[in-house]
Protein backbone atom coordinates (compact mmCIF):
# COMPACT_ATOMS: atom_id res chain seq x y z
CA UNK A 1 0.00 0.00 0.00
CA UNK A 2 1.23 3.05 -1.38
CA UNK A 3 2.22 5.64 1.83
CA UNK A 4 -0.54 8.33 3.18
CA UNK A 5 -0.43 11.44 1.95
CA UNK A 6 -0.56 14.09 4.47
CA UNK A 7 -3.87 16.45 4.21
CA UNK A 8 -2.82 20.41 4.91
CA UNK A 9 -4.55 22.05 7.71
CA UNK A 10 -7.05 23.78 6.00
CA UNK A 11 -9.01 20.83 5.23
CA UNK A 12 -9.74 21.11 9.09
CA UNK A 13 -7.36 17.95 9.76
CA UNK A 14 -4.77 18.83 12.99
CA UNK A 15 -1.80 17.71 10.88
CA UNK A 16 0.86 17.96 13.71
CA UNK A 17 -0.87 17.61 17.22
CA UNK A 18 2.75 17.74 18.91
CA UNK A 19 3.33 20.86 17.53
CA UNK A 20 0.38 22.50 18.94
CA UNK A 21 0.34 21.18 22.31
CA UNK A 22 4.05 22.32 22.73
CA UNK A 23 2.41 25.82 21.54
CA UNK A 24 -0.21 25.73 24.08
CA UNK A 25 2.17 24.52 26.57
CA UNK A 26 4.59 27.10 25.54
CA UNK A 27 1.63 30.30 26.07
CA UNK A 28 0.07 28.91 29.52
CA UNK A 29 3.96 28.39 30.92
CA UNK A 30 4.78 31.67 29.51
CA UNK A 31 1.66 33.70 31.13
CA UNK A 32 2.33 32.31 33.95
CA UNK A 33 6.18 32.63 34.52
CA UNK A 34 6.77 35.26 31.51
CA UNK A 35 10.06 34.47 29.15
CA UNK A 36 12.40 34.39 32.19
CA UNK A 37 10.70 31.35 34.20
CA UNK A 38 9.21 29.54 30.64
CA UNK A 39 12.30 27.46 30.79
CA UNK A 40 12.10 24.71 27.58
CA UNK A 41 12.38 22.04 30.72
CA UNK A 42 9.05 23.35 32.42
CA UNK A 43 7.44 24.10 28.57
CA UNK A 44 8.37 20.24 26.74
CA UNK A 45 7.22 18.69 30.47
CA UNK A 46 3.97 20.90 30.22
CA UNK A 47 3.24 19.29 26.99
CA UNK A 48 3.59 16.16 27.64
CA UNK A 49 7.52 15.88 25.35
CA UNK A 50 11.12 16.35 26.17
CA UNK A 51 12.95 18.77 24.96
CA UNK A 52 14.80 16.41 22.01
CA UNK A 53 11.54 16.63 20.42
CA UNK A 54 10.65 19.94 21.52
CA UNK A 55 13.89 21.05 19.37
CA UNK A 56 13.02 19.15 16.42
CA UNK A 57 9.95 21.71 16.17
CA UNK A 58 11.41 24.70 17.16
CA UNK A 59 15.46 25.89 17.09
CA UNK A 60 15.46 28.19 20.48
CA UNK A 61 13.19 29.25 23.03
CA UNK A 62 13.24 32.14 21.57
CA UNK A 63 11.58 30.71 18.57
CA UNK A 64 9.02 28.64 20.42
CA UNK A 65 7.72 31.78 22.63
CA UNK A 66 7.55 34.12 19.50
CA UNK A 67 5.43 31.66 17.37
CA UNK A 68 3.28 30.89 20.85
CA UNK A 69 2.54 34.36 21.11
CA UNK A 70 1.89 34.61 17.80
CA UNK A 71 -0.55 31.96 17.51
CA UNK A 72 -2.81 33.52 20.25
CA UNK A 73 -2.67 36.90 18.59
CA UNK A 74 -3.89 34.77 15.45
CA UNK A 75 -6.70 32.72 17.34
CA UNK A 76 -7.61 36.24 18.80
CA UNK A 77 -8.29 37.59 15.64
CA UNK A 78 -10.43 35.22 14.61
CA UNK A 79 -12.15 35.48 17.98
CA UNK A 80 -12.69 39.77 17.47
CA UNK A 81 -13.03 38.88 13.41
CA UNK A 82 -16.32 37.75 13.47
CA UNK A 83 -18.53 40.70 13.67
CA UNK A 84 -15.86 43.48 12.45
CA UNK A 85 -16.99 47.21 12.31
CA UNK A 86 -18.77 48.44 9.11
CA UNK A 87 -16.27 50.08 6.29
CA UNK A 88 -19.70 52.54 6.20
CA UNK A 89 -20.98 53.67 9.83
CA UNK A 90 -24.77 53.39 10.61
CA UNK A 91 -25.73 53.22 14.31
CA UNK A 92 -22.61 54.16 15.68
CA UNK A 93 -23.43 53.19 19.42
CA UNK A 94 -24.72 49.50 18.51
CA UNK A 95 -21.74 48.71 16.29
CA UNK A 96 -19.13 50.03 18.81
CA UNK A 97 -20.75 48.73 21.68
CA UNK A 98 -21.06 45.33 20.05
CA UNK A 99 -17.46 45.22 18.82
CA UNK A 100 -15.69 46.54 22.12
CA UNK A 101 -17.49 43.81 24.07
CA UNK A 102 -15.73 40.97 21.92
CA UNK A 103 -12.18 42.83 22.36
CA UNK A 104 -13.41 43.72 25.99
CA UNK A 105 -13.36 39.41 25.90
CA UNK A 106 -9.72 39.12 23.86
CA UNK A 107 -8.45 41.09 26.28
CA UNK A 108 -9.32 39.77 29.28
CA UNK A 109 -8.63 35.96 27.57
CA UNK A 110 -4.72 37.15 27.30
CA UNK A 111 -4.71 39.68 30.65
CA UNK A 112 -2.17 36.83 32.26
CA UNK A 113 0.12 37.07 29.58
CA UNK A 114 0.48 41.35 29.40
CA UNK A 115 0.34 41.69 32.95
CA UNK A 116 3.51 38.79 33.44
CA UNK A 117 5.07 40.58 30.05
CA UNK A 118 4.94 43.72 31.49
CA UNK A 119 7.46 43.20 34.28
CA UNK A 120 9.82 41.70 31.22
CA UNK A 121 9.30 44.11 28.89
CA UNK A 122 11.72 45.05 26.69
CA UNK A 123 13.93 42.24 27.51
CA UNK A 124 12.60 40.40 24.29
CA UNK A 125 11.53 43.38 21.79
CA UNK A 126 10.29 40.80 19.07
CA UNK A 127 7.82 39.15 21.66
CA UNK A 128 6.78 42.46 23.47
CA UNK A 129 5.58 43.56 20.09
CA UNK A 130 3.75 40.06 18.99
CA UNK A 131 2.10 40.54 22.44
CA UNK A 132 1.01 43.67 21.09
CA UNK A 133 -0.48 42.40 17.76
CA UNK A 134 -3.97 42.17 18.62
CA UNK A 135 -4.10 45.82 20.39
CA UNK A 136 -2.24 47.37 17.09
CA UNK A 137 -4.99 45.78 14.91
CA UNK A 138 -7.78 47.12 17.35
CA UNK A 139 -6.23 50.68 17.06
CA UNK A 140 -6.13 50.27 13.89
CA UNK A 141 -9.73 49.56 13.08
CA UNK A 142 -11.35 51.68 15.51
CA UNK A 143 -9.39 55.10 14.27
CA UNK A 144 -10.70 54.03 10.58
CA UNK A 145 -13.88 53.47 11.81
CA UNK A 146 -13.91 56.86 13.70
CA UNK A 147 -12.45 58.93 10.68
CA UNK A 148 -15.39 57.30 8.39
CA UNK A 149 -17.58 58.72 11.31
CA UNK A 150 -16.28 61.92 10.96
CA UNK A 151 -16.27 61.88 7.27
CA UNK A 152 -20.13 61.08 6.77
CA UNK A 153 -20.74 64.43 9.30
CA UNK A 154 -21.75 61.56 12.00
CA UNK A 155 -19.43 62.86 15.20
CA UNK A 156 -17.17 65.99 16.24
CA UNK A 157 -14.45 66.75 13.43
CA UNK A 158 -12.25 68.47 16.11
CA UNK A 159 -11.15 65.36 18.31
CA UNK A 160 -8.82 63.22 16.24
CA UNK A 161 -9.49 59.47 15.36
CA UNK A 162 -6.54 58.00 16.81
CA UNK A 163 -7.11 59.77 19.59
CA UNK A 164 -10.98 58.90 20.03
CA UNK A 165 -9.83 55.35 19.38
CA UNK A 166 -7.33 55.52 22.35
CA UNK A 167 -10.33 56.49 24.93
CA UNK A 168 -12.58 53.78 23.91
CA UNK A 169 -9.94 50.97 23.85
CA UNK A 170 -7.77 52.02 27.29
CA UNK A 171 -9.95 51.79 29.21
CA UNK A 172 -11.44 48.62 27.77
CA UNK A 173 -8.06 46.99 27.45
CA UNK A 174 -7.24 48.27 31.27
CA UNK A 175 -10.82 46.29 32.79
CA UNK A 176 -9.84 43.27 30.62
CA UNK A 177 -6.26 43.46 32.66
CA UNK A 178 -7.36 44.37 35.39
CA UNK A 179 -10.12 43.42 36.29
CA UNK A 180 -9.26 40.15 37.42
CA UNK A 181 -6.70 41.42 40.05
CA UNK A 182 -9.03 44.69 41.16
CA UNK A 183 -12.11 43.13 40.84
CA UNK A 184 -13.53 45.69 44.02
CA UNK A 185 -12.30 48.58 41.27
CA UNK A 186 -14.96 47.28 38.30
CA UNK A 187 -18.04 47.20 40.28
CA UNK A 188 -20.38 46.84 36.99
CA UNK A 189 -20.28 43.74 35.16
CA UNK A 190 -18.18 43.54 32.18
CA UNK A 191 -21.16 44.49 29.27
CA UNK A 192 -22.14 47.46 31.89
CA UNK A 193 -18.72 48.78 31.73
CA UNK A 194 -17.83 48.31 28.69
CA UNK A 195 -21.34 50.52 27.67
CA UNK A 196 -20.46 52.93 30.43
CA UNK A 197 -17.13 53.68 28.69
CA UNK A 198 -18.66 53.62 25.21
CA UNK A 199 -21.92 56.53 26.45
CA UNK A 200 -18.94 58.49 27.96
CA UNK A 201 -17.00 58.85 24.86
CA UNK A 202 -19.59 59.20 22.68
CA UNK A 203 -20.99 61.58 24.74
CA UNK A 204 -18.12 64.24 24.10
CA UNK A 205 -18.00 63.07 20.31
CA UNK A 206 -21.49 63.43 19.24
CA UNK A 207 -21.71 66.93 21.07
CA UNK A 208 -20.92 70.33 20.45
CA UNK A 209 -17.03 71.51 19.17
CA UNK A 210 -17.69 69.90 15.37
CA UNK A 211 -16.42 71.77 12.29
Amino acid sequence: MPPRKQVPAWYGVRVDDTRDRILDAAAAVFGELGARGATTRRIAAAAGVNEVTLFRYFPSKHDLLLAAVRRRHEVAMRFVGATPLPATPGDLRAELRQRLLLTHAAFSRSHREVRTALAEWGAEPEIDEALMGTTHAMYDEFTAYLAACQGAGLVRRDVPPSVAAQALLATVFADGVLRPIMPARFPLPPGESVLAYLNIVLDGLLGGGAS
